[in-house]
């Protein structure tokens, strides 16, 4: 699998630091938006900009926007159901219940503890929605040939049937 990349959704400095090296540690990438887009509405465009594989998002982003990370996790949901999510906040969210099978809630303090399994997840997680994106690419593929090949049979009998 190639380097996967995700994009962290955060508004301190300093946890973008410690979180993209304990990451890259376990060969994932994390690239950071430095000045989050004053509408949750771009985030699901910087996520095709940035061909990224995972989302970790903070809940609390009141250091540079009034929403919260689970208002991007919503807006993100909207258009993509199978990229996988991580929910880092310091708090016990107890109302929680993910928008997708794809969705992870942390609390931040455990993420230094648990890092390696949430990278594991994380991999888990990006090879099977490569793998059900193959199997769907081929599988339309199939059903695209089989058409085409029962319309190619069609036109041949009929082609046949005015030869005799």
């Amino acid at each position: 699998m190639n380097e996967l990349i995700g994009l962290f959704i955060e508004d301190e400095p300093a946890n973008v630091d410690i979180y993209t090296r304990l990451f890259a540690t376990e060969g994932l990438k994390l690239e950071n938006i430095p000045q989050l887009p004053q509408k949750v509405e771009d985030y699901y465009n910087i996520v095709l900009e940035k061909e990224v594989d995972f989302l970790i998002i903070d809940f609390h982003l009141d250091k540079q926007v009034t929403y919260k990370g689970i208002d991007v996790l919503k807006e993100i949901r909207k258009h993509d159901s199978t990229i996988y999510a991580v929910l880092l906040t310091n708090y016990e969210l107890n109302n929680f219940a993910p928008f997708s099978d794809y969705d992870y809630e942390l609390r931040k303090n455990e993420i230094v503890d648990r890092y390696k399994d949430v990278a594991e997840k994380i991999k888990r997680a990006c090879s099977l929605r490569r793998d059900n994106m193959l199997y769907s690419a081929v599988e339309k593929e199939h059903n695209y040939t089989t058409e085409t090949l029962k319309l190619l049979q069609e036109i041949n009998e009929k082609l046949d049937d005015r030869k005799q």
